[in-house]
């Protein structure tokens, strides 16, 4: 079996399993060579979770809510509710006396890991002086998350996504990272000053609306950088998705940045519309018409969806906080300064994309708001008071997004409020196994039942700056449960690899194959274990290397990793 894989992915492109096709396509014909083997059949029975926060009139939580208080439609067909848990999230949960304990009923689902909250700073979209402010305030802002069971971590994107502290329980730890000063933000003090510039030019240019084409050209280029940058930056909040994405349990985002537009350039289109040439139809018609063309709606919904096939909430801050009117700090040449209705546009553009990240995830956004303490305790409030609503799925779908709509009962409405994510997707058993292996690459999530080693080898070149990196992957026979058949004990392992770059974050696919093994399988234990050796192609550099296995009979399933060193050649 020799899996080969170039780490020449751009960063922040979403996570993408991919299979071995060949050594897919040759234990298949093994398989049909030989049809009196016995296998057993896994059936994989999915439980799709959906998290609710229920609210009063004041918008606190509501706690101590039965099943039969909610009503769970999947695309506008009613579906029975067969796992219900109310979570309890805090590190000293207390019922108060006066509460009953809420009442068994079925089957109950039960949290298999602590919550995992992750603080994300875009530094590439977050203006230093707004950083610096919030910063100074965090550690104060962050003491209601000390009540929390979780686990947090710190990740930060500038030209990639980077883990700054994994997953640890001591929130000192993430505060004294985040409030260290870091250098390299200039895009982010030109994404701040590229609207100014457009305008400013938009101003030197213009011969009474008389170069129409002209103008829209200027719009257009400054349009489509920042649907570039908005582009970026909403693959490396999916980027951070799938990294969470193999993480169990429930997982929430704290994103804090000045906010991708979802329409890219439309103030500055809108300034040619309605402060240079406002009483020309045609010329208003045929702006409103070019700045159609750049609408970044759809690559919102794309990552709401992940995020909600991987249990993430988003919780978004608009980190440029009250906003006063962006003109009065401008200064311009010649040519008015954009009107406050212009200014305004241009921050509900930018503060639209993260209120519909936040309401189609179930969580919260900030805006408009300097307490940065609001949206930390909205978080603590939601996480710490939630119901998990569980059903499986009539048929599986796998790629297709679903609706998901949650009702209070008549009897437990009452005003109250709920809040909850919009959808979800069916993810392939494939895709699933592969995002386990991306978690444990970059977050440590590391489990071994099985008992499972690796080795990595000498590396061989094959060609500039690119080795082969041979991988032994070693399975205790006694760990491997097997059944008997015609010709002897049989069981089936499936084989993950993945390598992961460990400076410049690139990345291979994660390949897959499965193996029969054991006295009628094609591979048989030697010496108490089952031994693999595979390869992988990597650039020069310093790497992790990845491997799963799973007992396809079991269920079980081992992650271990060993690090290599790619040379220059």
């Amino acid at each position: 079996m020799q899996l080969t894989a170039f780490a020449r992915l751009r960063p922040g492109v979403p996570f993408l399993a991919a299979t071995a096709g060949a050594a897919l396509g040759l234990a298949a014909a093994a398989l049909q060579a030989q049809p009196e083997r016995t296998f057993i059949d896994t059936v994989d029975v999915q439980v799709v979770e959906v998290d609710v926060v229920v609210t009063d009139r004041d918008g606190r939580p509501v706690g101590g809510l039965t099943r039969d208080d909610f009503e769970l439609y999947v695309d506008g067909q009613r579906v029975e509710i067969t796992n219900f848990f109310e979570s309890e999230t805090l590190r000293e949960p207390a019922r108060p006396a006066d509460r009953p304990a809420t009442p068994a009923q079925g089957p109950v689902a039960e949290e298999p890991a602590p919550l995992t909250v992750a603080l994300y700073l875009d530094d590439a979209n977050l203006f230093p002086p707004y950083r610096t402010r919030l910063l100074r305030r965090l550690e104060k802002a962050a003491e209601s998350w000390r009540s929390l069971n979780a686990r947090f971590l710190l990740a930060r994107f500038e030209n990639r996504l980077e883990i700054v502290v994994r997953p640890t329980e001591d929130l000192d730890e993430i505060l004294a990272a985040a409030s260290e000063r870091r250098k390299g933000m200039a895009r982010a003090v030109q994404n701040q000053r590229s609207r100014q510039m457009a305008i400013l030019d938009l101003n030197r240019n213009n011969r009474d609306c008389q170069n129409i084409g002209q103008l829209l050209g200027i719009a257009a280029t400054h349009a489509s950088e920042q649907g570039t940058r908005a582009a970026v930056a909403i693959d490396g909040l999916a980027d951070l998705t799938s990294t969470l994405a193999g993480t169990p349990g429930k997982k929430a985002i704290v994103y804090v940045s000045d906010g991708p537009p979802q329409q890219p350039g439309l103030s500055v289109f809108q300034y040619i519309a309605d402060d240079l040439c406002p009483n020309d139809p045609s010329i208003v018609s045929e702006v409103n018409s070019a700045a159609q063309q750049y609408d970044e709606t759809r690559r919102f919904q794309q990552i709401s969806a992940h995020a909600n096939a991987n249990r993430v909430t988003f919780f978004m801050l608009d980190a440029a906080g009250i906003r006063s009117g962006l003109s009065q700090s401008m200064s311009f040449d010649g040519g008015a300064r954009p009107s406050f209705q212009n200014d305004r546009l241009h921050w509900t553009n930018v503060q639209g994309g993260l209120h519909q990240l936040a309401s189609e995830t179930g969580g919260k956004a900030l805006l408009n708001s300097n307490d940065l303490a609001d949206l930390l305790q909205d978080v603590t409030d939601q996480l710490a008071t939630s119901y998990s609503l569980g059903f499986s799925p009539d048929r599986q779908r796998s790629g297709e997004v679903s609706g998901l709509r949650v009702e209070l009962a008549p009897h437990a409405a009452r005003g109250r409020g709920v809040e909850y994510r919009r959808s979800y997707r069916d993810k392939t058993r494939d895709e699933r196994l592969g995002e386990e292996l991306v978690s444990a690459a970059y977050l440590g999530n590391a489990s071994n039942p099985l008992g499972a080693m690796i080795r990595v080898g000498a590396t061989t070149p094959q060609e500039k700056n690119v080795h082969r990196l041979p991988v032994t992957i070693v399975v205790p026979e006694a760990a491997v449960l097997t059944v008997p058949g015609p010709n002897g004990e049989a069981g089936m392992l499936r084989l993950l690899l993945l390598a992961v770059d460990r400076n410049r974050r690139g990345r291979t696919p994660v390949r897959q194959m499965t193996v029969p093994v054991g006295s009628a399988g094609d591979v048989q234990a030697t010496a108490g274990a089952y031994r693999f050796e595979v390869s992988v192609s990597l650039n020069e550099g310093d790497w992790h290397v990845v491997a799963g296995v799973r007992d396809e009979t079991s269920g079980e399933m081992s992650l271990v990793r060993d690090a290599a060193q790619v040379p220059t050649w």
